[in-house]
């Protein structure tokens, strides 16, 4: 930290951290009372001192972003918390790669990088309870984080006044009017009615694209980038948003893996190729228990030849519209017009989901979409995926297979094939001499 360091004391028995200014070793107010509140609420010793350094960490940002506003011209007058606090969790997530000149100049003084989401979750749980601890002692005689420095300090929340009586009879006959209003605590919520309405009923019914139609749509694909993608996608099963995000780093070939990452955790590797912020907010995830991505034969083999094909091949550009050298790592990108060179990701998806419409058109099947493939693999891997145990992995490993954290989810894309079921009911008629008649008509 360039403004601040922490000191050891003990505060009711227990070794913690307290704030103090490198210039002049003056102590910073509240923080004992903090570690005080911490230790009485039963958090670990750990915890209180991982919360005490990121309220540090905080207020250096504050410091010295304040400084980097003086700097460039700007008045302080109008910056209040809600400012500040926004663009400190834009700096843990963003670092000095922010379009905002002054959070790039604090950062690069501060030497901040992105950080993971877990460690922005950290910093949230830690201010959260520091702000209700200066919040709960806003009117008594220990006075609110502040450094004397000429500027006013913050104040952490904006509470409605009210009188005892007032504050009585909202508590007695409207716990949410009394949240609303902020005068009742937190704890009150959880004594709210709660009304279930059951989870959502999905239908389960007969698969739209089965591997046969992928197999005889394969050939009809001339792009190596496309063909590429559809193998992908019907080998490993994911989402069609985890398959365009895909970077080089992320496939092996030489364990021939695949592996699917969270965006979020790696936000400075966007940022050195030159995305913007707005590109990499866009990137999605909804999340995965296990990174490597399980392939299924025919399409694993398909997908490796036409990949090594497709590095080598002008399908793969290597400059941009403007004849510039690509410096991302993106695997799919756009191949024609401004737009060349662009991941892929940031394309149309209308587009993309046209152009698949179309495609199995050609071999007889309508109204699908990339995510049926999802669903196919699904089925297979559930079903018919050839085990030491007999067919199919059932819906529990397959869930784990599929990264899915609630086997209840994978069992949406649990599909029955009617052919296949109907086969099997005739053959049990035919078995058991039940209903000749029927199998005659």
């Amino acid at each position: 930290m360039k403004n601040f360091l922490l000191a050891r004391c003990v505060v009711a028995g227990v070794n913690c951290f307290a704030i103090e200014t490198k210039v002049g070793r003056v102590k910073v107010n509240g923080v004992e009372q903090t570690n005080r509140t911490m230790i009485s609420g039963g958090l670990a010793e750990l915890t209180v001192k991982t919360y005490i350094s990121a309220l540090a960490k905080y207020l250096d940002f504050v410091v010295e972003y304040i400084s980097c506003l003086l700097l460039f011209g700007s008045s302080s007058a109008g910056v209040d918390f809600e400012y500040i606090l926004d663009k400190f969790f834009e700096s843990l997530s963003v670092g000095g790669y922010s379009e905002d000149q002054v959070l790039a100049e604090t950062c690069r003084r501060l030497n901040k990088r992105p950080v993971k989401r877990r460690t922005i979750n950290v910093y949230r749980s830690a201010l959260l309870m520091v702000f209700q601890v200066a919040d709960k002692y806003e009117d008594a005689e220990v006075s609110l984080f502040g450094l004397d420095s000429g500027f006013e300090p913050f104040k952490f929340t904006r509470r409605v006044k009210l009188k005892g009586y007032e504050i009585s009879r909202l508590e007695s006959e409207s716990f949410l009017a009394g949240c609303i209003r902020g005068s009742v605590s937190s704890r009150l919520v959880n004594q709210l009615p709660k009304y279930y309405r059951g989870s959502a009923k999905h239908f389960v019914g007969e698969l739209r694209l089965n591997r046969e139609d992928i197999l005889r749509a394969i050939p009809l694909i001339k792009n190596l980038r496309d063909r590429c993608v559809i193998t992908l996608l019907a080998a490993g099963g994911m989402r069609i948003s985890e398959c365009l995000q895909l970077l080089q780093r992320d496939i092996d070939t030489k364990k021939l893996k695949v592996f699917l990452r969270d965006p979020r955790d790696r936000l400075a590797v966007y940022y050195e190729m030159g995305l913007s912020v707005t590109q990499v907010n866009s990137l999605r995830w909804k999340g995965r228990s296990r990174p490597e991505v399980f392939m299924v034969e025919p399409f694993a083999t398909m997908f490796w030849r036409y990949y090594a094909e497709y590095l080598v091949s002008k399908d793969y550009p290597i400059f941009d519209a403007n004849g510039l050298w690509i410096a991302h790592e993106f695997v799919f990108c756009l191949q024609k017009g401004r737009t060349k060179g662009l991941p892929l990701c940031f394309g149309d998806e209308g587009l993309i989901r046209k152009s698949f419409k179309r495609l199995f058109e050609k071999v007889g099947v309508e109204c699908v979409a990339p995510h049926d493939l999802r669903h196919c693999y699904v089925s297979f891997v559930a079903n018919e995926l050839e085990t030491p145990q007999g067919k199919g992995e059932g819906v529990e490993k397959t869930s784990k297979i599929v990264g899915h954290v609630n086997p209840a989810s994978t069992a949406v894309y649990d599909h029955f094939n009617q052919d296949e079921l109907t086969g099997r009911a005739e053959e049990a008629y035919r078995n058991i001499g039940y209903h000749p008649e029927m199998l005659s008509e």
